[in-house]
Parts: structure tokens; C-alpha cells; sequence
């Protein structure tokens, strides 16, 4: 079946343009690294793996609905709500986890939440692109 005649389908894509990529790059590594952050805060050695991971999930997600008005005002709704709130979940989590294991250094915090942050944005754009490969 051929979807490409759809009204409105061109519209429902990932922005393309440099600043929107750019500014999806941007907000989606500072909201990796401020999740991480917070979820190390957080969570200590005492606490278990798994509540770590809950903690850190949930503090990156409240964390998150704070930080994405700020970027969803300069980059757009769509284009950063999903890939920046995945974000703050994934690297909540993941650092809710190292957290408590042992406290993370402060190098590891910022480049492993940016680095989630980079990845997250490109599984974003990956999905996005194959679900519109698949619809033409």
C-alpha cells in the first residue's frame, strides 16, 4: 500500500535543517549529562542496582518535563520531545545503576550522558527514518 499521497505526511518528519539537528545534538547531550548528574546525586553505594535504575529513571524523566520547554520554545515540539525525554530516562537509569555502585567521577558523567544522549538522538532519527521508509 502507498502512503506517500497521505495530506500531512510530509509534516510528521524529523526536521532535516542544520539548526533543528543541531539544536536536537545540543539538548539532547545537556539533558543527558544534567540527568546523569542528578541521578548520581541521587543514589548512593548503599542502594541496590535496581532501585538505583528506578530512582534514576524517575528523577531523569522529572528532570526532563523541567529542561524540554526550555528546548521545545527554541528547536520545536515534536523534534525534541521524544529523543530528550528518552534521554533523561536511559541515562537516569544507566547512571542510577553506576551510581550505586560506586560514585562516578564527574568526566564520566558528562561524556557518558552526552554520549546517551548523541545515541539516543540517532536511534530517534533511525526509527523515524524506517518508519517512513516502510510507509512509501
Amino acid at each position: 500500500m502507498d502512503y506517500s499521497d497521505l495530506p500531512g505526511r510530509e509534516e510528521h518528519q524529523l526536521e532535516r535543517r542544520i539548526y533543528f539537528v543541531a539544536g536536537d545534538a545540543l539538548s539532547n547531550c545537556v539533558m543527558g549529562m544534567a540527568a546523569a548528574w542528578l541521578a548520581a546525586a541521587l543514589v548512593d553505594p548503599s542502594w541496590s542496582m535496581p532501585s538505583g535504575m528506578f530512582a534514576g529513571m524517575f528523577a531523569g524523566m522529572g528532570l526532563g518535563l523541567l529542561l524540554v520547554p526550555v528546548f521545545v520554545g527554541l528547536f520545536g515540539a515534536m523534534e525534541v520531545m521524544l529523543p530528550v525525554m528518552l534521554t533523561a530516562m536511559v541515562s537516569g537509569m544507566v547512571f542510577g545503576m553506576a551510581g550505586a555502585m560506586q560514585a562516578p567521577s564527574a568526566p564520566a558523567l558528562l561524556l557518558g550522558g552526552g554520549a546517551i544522549g548523541l545515541l539516543m538522538m540517532l536511534l530517534t532519527y533511525a526509527v523515524d527514518a524506517r518508519l517512513h521508509g516502510k510507509a512509501r
